[in-house]
């Protein structure tokens, strides 16, 4: 069965997060997780393997929808390197996995000690799925569904004498509950156009060591797929977040939550039936961000890497 290498898939954790440090807070998709497994589908006995890293620039200020003007200086940035698998268990089942490197790195003005930083392990993603219906010769149709969790690998206390505020924390301390579908239509016999829409939605009632709760999220993605030839391949798509306010001691944290729009281009290049490269990127379209303040994405993108056994 012949599958489109490259697929829309959705930021499962999203880092919407505070800042005692200034006036605007950051809210803002900052690790990719589920973004960066590999949740096309396999058959029993197939293993997938896949490496990611992404640069994340996020020192938009908006009020609302609107961008302004920052006169703080300020400079927001990470890079996440993450590592997944997917291996078919069963006939229609399989079971996908990742864990997370976060670098964080955040300034402002050109003072040397207004610069602070943070690294180490994050989250990991454990996901079962189940697909009923696959793309065949014979069905343009393939639906799949799937459950799982986000669960704390690395610290969520770095900063030595003083704790860095969540959103410079490599992991979010806390556990999250996944829910996940998704659909995907071929155009042609071949698969080689597709047409793809996911969603998933992530409980977070779970609190960190400091009484942290981070918002309940819904992602949605649309777009189309396909393969140029044998080696190379292109998606472009729309993606759609939303989040609940962050908690802290069951009171909302002011300038948390909102919801965005963003344009996701990518391309593919395909060496052989088990290796291949691919290069993304997000733009922000549209912005409606709770609050009076709140810093956000500028740009991202991202190098992966994915090996078939």
């Amino acid at each position: 069965m012949k599958t489109i290498l490259i697929s829309l898939s959705l930021f499962v954790l999203q880092m919407a997060s505070t800042s005692s440090s200034f006036a605007a807070t950051c809210s803002c998709a900052g690790v990719p997780l589920l973004s960066a497994m590999d949740t096309s589908s396999t058959q029993p006995g197939d293993l997938y393997l896949n490496y990611s890293t992404e640069i994340h620039e996020m020192s938009d200020l908006v009020q609302g929808s609107d961008e302004i003007r920052d006169e703080t200086g300020l400079s927001r940035s990470s890079v996440s390197q993450v590592i997944s698998a997917s291996y078919g268990l069963a006939d229609k089942w399989t079971v996908s996995g990742l864990i997370s490197y976060i670098e964080h790195e955040r300034s402002v003005g050109i003072s040397a000690f207004s610069k602070n930083s943070s690294s180490g392990l994050g989250d990991g993603v454990l996901l079962l799925r189940y697909t009923p219906f696959y793309i065949t010769p014979f069905s343009r149709h393939e639906l799949s569904f799937g459950a799982g969790a986000r669960l704390p690998i690395g610290k969520d206390d770095d900063g030595g004498l003083f704790t860095l505020s969540e959103d410079m924390q490599p992991s979010s301390g806390s556990v999250g509950e996944i829910y996940w579908s998704s659909y995907s239509y071929a155009f042609n016999q071949a698969a080689t156009v597709q047409f793809n829409v996911s969603a998933n939605y992530t409980i977070n009632d779970d609190e960190n060591s400091r009484k942290y709760v981070f918002g309940d999220e819904i992602n949605f993605a649309l777009g189309i797929s396909q393969n140029i030839g044998s080696k190379f391949a292109y998606s472009a798509g729309l993606r759609y977040r939303q989040t609940t306010a962050d908690e802290r001691n069951s009171f909302e944290i002011p300038n948390t939550g909102g919801k965005w729009l963003d344009f996701v281009p990518g391309v593919q290049y395909i060496f052989n039936d088990k290796l291949s490269v691919g290069v993304s990127g997000r733009v922000p379209l549209v912005r409606d961000l709770d609050g009076v303040l709140q810093f956000t994405t500028s740009y991202s993108y991202a190098v992966n890497l994915s090996y078939a056994f």
